[in-house]
């Protein structure tokens, strides 16, 4: 009996992390990227400079952590002349969520 109870954690463990996209929250709601997301949401459609300078973290680390949740989709980046600017996917985020929360309902009334 505990063996089984065991197995069924093990697989229930696989398939939450099968619906769950843990590396897209990891990413989202790192302190430092979530102050960034807030700045943005406020501010809109920003450049590097624009964001670095209500930062206390050296401009590289910004920049990494832009890319970081460039490279998961979190926020779009345009190129314009010689500056890249940033703006939240807000499409993509809500996705995420309601993706994740329907999943975690059929996940529960099995």
């Amino acid at each position: 009996m505990e063996k089984e109870n065991q197995n069924n954690k093990l697989e229930c463990g696989i398939i939450i992390g099968q619906i769950i996209d843990f590396e897209f929250y990891k990413t989202l709601f790192d302190p430092v990227r979530s102050e960034i997301l807030k700045f943005l949401a406020v501010q809109g459609n920003k450049n590097i400079t624009e964001i670095a300078k209500n930062f206390t973290q050296d401009r590289s680390v910004i920049s990494r952590h832009l890319e970081l949740m460039s490279r998961y989709r979190i926020l779009n980046k345009t190129k314009q002349s010689r500056s890249t600017f940033y703006e939240i996917n807000k499409n993509l985020i809500l996705e995420k969520f309601e993706a994740t929360t329907k999943n975690l309902k059929e996940l529960m009334e099995k």
